[in-house]
């Protein structure tokens, strides 16, 4: 009773919006510790394995859905990857000597640390090298500054933006869109080598000659007169059009005669993980337009790594739709249910992972519960399946247990460590826990703000990258909320989350134990 009150209340503190921003799944946490402060008689009745359960299929779920786009992105945007975990390193040893100068025990300095960075798992990985609750305290005085100093950083990072910009701020949004052209330019290439325009990876899905319509492949050439739809980024879709020609005044996906096309669900689970151009369509004169996963319409291209869940926009000659269709799957049913084996297994594999000792100077660490199974989901994500056993979550299905997790453990942690909050907070040493939080959390904001700028990062990606190294859902939304949705800030997001989400875990069992 005592946990399920504080996932209601929770939720509901969690949802309250002030200036864009809502405390999210962390509300649990507050709610947790404002009853257990007030009722000391429930701290601790929650049994800690609960909130261990929660923080594995936290960080399994986590790995499992950033694999795929984490590994793809890892050799070209290695130097932010870098520059994000050499930042995090800086100021794990600058909170070591702080925390140290100003009389701090490792436990409290590891909880400051996983509070400032807003890192959940952090502040269970410095409990269990701890073996106390007392790094909770400085996560929970810590966190909210976490939050706040960032959103500003935000700020300040577009104001900068817009009085300097760079040559990224001066590109449009990178919103997916279509549309149908009319070819008058003679002499054009293939559209092989017409797919790489500008850099970008277009997608043709319908060509029209003489009456005749289909979807082309890359040996086709485009000649004068030819209606051509075309599927890619909004800005070169318009430098292409006036490459080849001008915009059609007839749309060809409104003529549904001799080519169709349907949204079908990839619930075919031998599917899972692998590339837009393993899927194989050209066997059924077919092709892919546009991926949709959650609420966000992707661009099919080849090297796209889809998931189960994924709505495929198929472009298709009318009577081989079906097959099209009875080969992805299209079972509504199929995405929400997950592979036992693979899922069981999976977790298995990382909770074995965790407990294999790491040898360091002084002391020997594991990498635990949350970065054991979140490195293992990156990995297994990545592979998609094994023979017939499937590894990947369906889209819905981890967002699902994502949820789920972080609450279970917020909610724990903070039923444990009310009574200690309520202490901490009416003596000096809250001050100094919040104190320290506050310098952390700034001197990385400032950071990775120049940082940013130096790799001529545009506002944008600037946003997307501190949202990605706070590891903070709350700070994404905001980020997306004041650029717009440009979709520079969810990539930047997802290639530095993985990596800066690990850091922070062993960083923060490190300043426990030293």
């Amino acid at each position: 009773m005592a946990l399920f009150l504080v996932l209601t209340l929770g939720t509901l503190l969690g949802a309250i919006r002030i200036a864009g921003v809502s405390l999210g799944p962390a509300g649990a946490l507050f709610a947790g510790l404002a009853l257990s402060a007030l009722l000391p008689d429930i701290a601790g009745t929650v049994p800690d394995l609960l909130g261990t359960l929660g923080l594995t299929l936290f960080a399994y779920t986590i790995g499992l859905a950033g694999g795929p786009s984490f590994f793809s992105g890892l050799r070209r945007n290695a130097r932010a990857i870098l520059a994000a975990v050499l930042v995090l390193v800086a100021v794990a040893v600058l909170a070591g000597a702080l925390g140290r100068a100003m009389g701090l025990e490792p436990a409290d300095i590891a909880g400051v640390y996983a509070g400032a960075m807003t890192n959940t798992p952090g502040v269970a990985a410095a409990v269990e090298a701890a073996g106390s609750n007392d790094p909770v305290v400085g996560f929970s005085i810590s966190y909210p500054f976490g939050v706040v100093g960032v959103l500003l950083a935000i700020v300040a990072g577009q104001a900068w933006s817009r009085r300097r910009p760079t040559e990224e701020d001066r590109e449009p949004p990178q919103t997916a869109g279509y549309r149908t052209l009319e070819i008058t330019v003679a002499d054009l290439p293939s559209l092989g080598q017409l797919r790489s325009f500008e850099g970008a990876d277009l997608v043709f899905t319908r060509l029209r000659r003489d009456g005749d319509e289909w979807t082309p492949d890359g040996d086709d050439i485009p000649r004068p007169g030819d209606l051509l739809t075309v599927v890619g980024p909004a800005p070169v879709l318009e430098a292409f059009t006036d490459h080849v020609g001008h915009v059609a005044h007839d749309d060809l996906p409104l003529d549904r005669h001799q080519v169709d096309f349907q949204r079908v669900v990839l619930s075919n689970a031998r599917y899972a993980g692998v590339r837009v151009a393993d899927l194989d369509l050209d066997r059924f004169d077919a092709v892919a337009g546009f991926v949709r996963r959650g609420d966000v319409d992707l661009v099919a291209r080849p090297d796209l790594i889809v998931e189960l869940g994924d709505r495929i926009r198929v472009v298709a000659p009318r009577d081989r739709l079906h097959e099209v269709v009875t080969e992805l799957g299209d079972s509504e049913r199929a995405v929400v249910v997950a592979d036992p084996i693979g899922f069981s297994l999976g977790l298995l594999l990382g909770l074995a992972l965790g407990l294999v000792p790491i040898p360091l100077p002084g002391t020997t660490l594991t990498l635990g519960t949350a970065a054991a199974p979140l490195l293992v989901g990156l990995v297994l994500g990545r592979v998609g399946r094994l023979g017939r056993i499937t590894w990947q979550l369906p889209y819905a299905t981890n967002q699902a247990l994502r949820q789920l997790g972080v609450l279970l453990f917020l909610a724990t942690v903070g039923l444990s460590a009310g009574p200690d909050l309520a202490a901490a907070l009416g003596s000096p040493r809250g001050l100094q826990l919040f104190g320290l939080g506050a310098v952390l959390t700034t001197t990385m904001a400032l950071a990775v703000l120049l940082t940013a700028r130096r790799l001529e990062f545009g506002g944008p990606r600037t946003a997307g990258t501190l949202a990605g190294v706070q590891n903070q859902p709350a700070i994404l939304a905001f980020a997306i909320d004041r650029t717009d949705g440009d979709d520079r800030v969810n990539l930047a997001y997802a290639l530095l989350f993985p990596p800066t989400f690990v850091v922070k875990i062993l960083a923060a069992q490190v300043l426990a134990t030293w």
